[in-house]
């Protein structure tokens, strides 16, 4: 068993040096550094180090931006993009690992997601050390592997190229519900604010789209679980993948995965911040806005294909060919069997072990019955989740 982080032992270490901010764009760095409120002396380090990396990637950031410009905006999608939605902690980095091992699909990597601006040209040789040399051996709150090259979600990326971004919940704990209700469901967000935020993800999707050759691109965010008519009015033909777990596993892997996340990230305190409650209401509102935009698109089969963690777990390339099939894709031999070689190098992977306290289980039961409902889990906890 690894180290358990609380709230409050989290507080007490000190923040690493690099922080995702560092690698975006200045205008939106400057909004938030000079606009936030109580910042956390614990993280001043990580902000200075953020302020240096600014200014020496203002200029080669201008530079790639008027090399490619061009070659970037000419873009087209000849494959309509898939987007792996689903809450947090309910199996989309797996899923999203797994399938990305098929060549024929284009992501971004961390380097990519982290610095959006400055992904394509020599210069990324060096943002890569320097990345690497920072860069934890797995993502703290579970054992999944963070190198530079493993496929990672867009998220980062989109806050890093303006101010909407659900990232910022672990860099401004203070705000969080603010930053969730904003960048999930567009509340209090200006049409003009949303015309951009639209702008800079089609900007991302195409520079991708360049820098990958034209693959057909899988992206895994679990903020899209809420952004589906979007992304629709953006990429008519869009396919999606959603993926649910089990209810109970949801929530303790969610609730515990906060603290780390906050020593990382976080450049306001975070002490206070109720993550239960945060957690218990959250998924209930991602969750319920899925299943009413499910219902209201009525995409047909190929567009929107739902699978379970379970499933993928039990027999993965099972199930990712019926994905395969149901998303009408090719190359579908050829992808199981890289896939398959990477299915066989996790089987010494040890899941992590959680409790949840009898009020919080009382909470889950009662808020979330209409998940348990919708994909007919069992109400009670499995047997991996202590209830005490």
């Amino acid at each position: 068993m690894g180290e358990k982080w609380t709230l409050e032992s989290a507080a007490e270490k000190k923040a690493p040096g690099l922080h995702p901010l560092a690698g975006s764009r200045l205008r939106v760095f400057l909004r938030h550094i000079l606009f936030t409120p109580a910042f956390d002396p614990r993280a001043r380090y990580q902000r200075f180090i953020a302020w240096v990396a600014q200014f020496v990637r203002a200029p080669l950031a201008a530079i790639e931006t008027v090399k490619y410009a061009g070659a970037i905006n000419r873009q087209t999608m000849k494959t309509p993009p898939i987007f792996m939605i689903g809450h947090w902690r309910s199996g989309t980095t797996h899923l999203h690992n797994l399938m990305c091992r098929d060549p024929q699909f284009g992501y971004l990597k961390f380097t990519e997601t982290a610095l959006p601006l400055d992904m394509l040209g020599p210069k990324v040789r060096i943002m890569r050390r320097i990345i690497d040399r920072a860069l934890p051996d797995d993502r703290g709150f579970d054992k999944v592997k963070l190198t530079l090259d493993e496929p990672q979600e867009e998220e980062m990326a989109l806050g890093n190229l303006n101010p909407i971004g659900y990232y910022s919940i672990f860099y401004f704990p203070q705000r969080m519900t603010e930053v969730r209700d904003e960048s999930l469901f567009f509340e209090g967000v200006s049409d003009s604010a949303l015309t951009r935020f639209k702008k800079n993800y089609a900007f991302l999707i195409r520079k991708l789209n360049y820098a990958k050759k034209g693959k057909q691109l899988l992206f895994k965010n679990p903020p899209s679980t809420t952004r589906m008519k979007m992304i629709l009015e953006m990429y008519p033909d869009a396919r999606f993948v959603h993926i649910v777990r089990n209810p109970w596993e949801v929530y303790s892997s969610t609730r515990s995965h906060f603290p780390r996340i906050f020593n990382a990230f976080a450049w306001q305190s975070f002490q206070d911040v109720d993550i239960p409650g945060y957690t218990l209401e959250t998924y209930e509102k991602l969750m319920k806005r899925y299943l009413t935009d499910r219902d209201e698109l009525n995409l047909p089969a190929h567009q929107l294909v739902e699978t379970t963690y379970e499933a993928i777990t039990k027999d993965p390339l099972g199930e990712i060919g019926r994905l395969y099939d149901a998303l009408g894709l090719e190359g579908k031999e050829a992808g199981l069997s890289e896939i398959g070689k990477y299915v066989d190098g996790l089987k010494g992977y040890q899941r992590n072990v959680h409790c949840v306290s009898e009020e919080e289980a009382v909470q889950i039961r009662e808020r979330w019955k209409f998940s348990f409902d919708a994909w007919g889990y069992d109400i009670e906890p499995p047997e991996a989740i202590e209830v005490r």
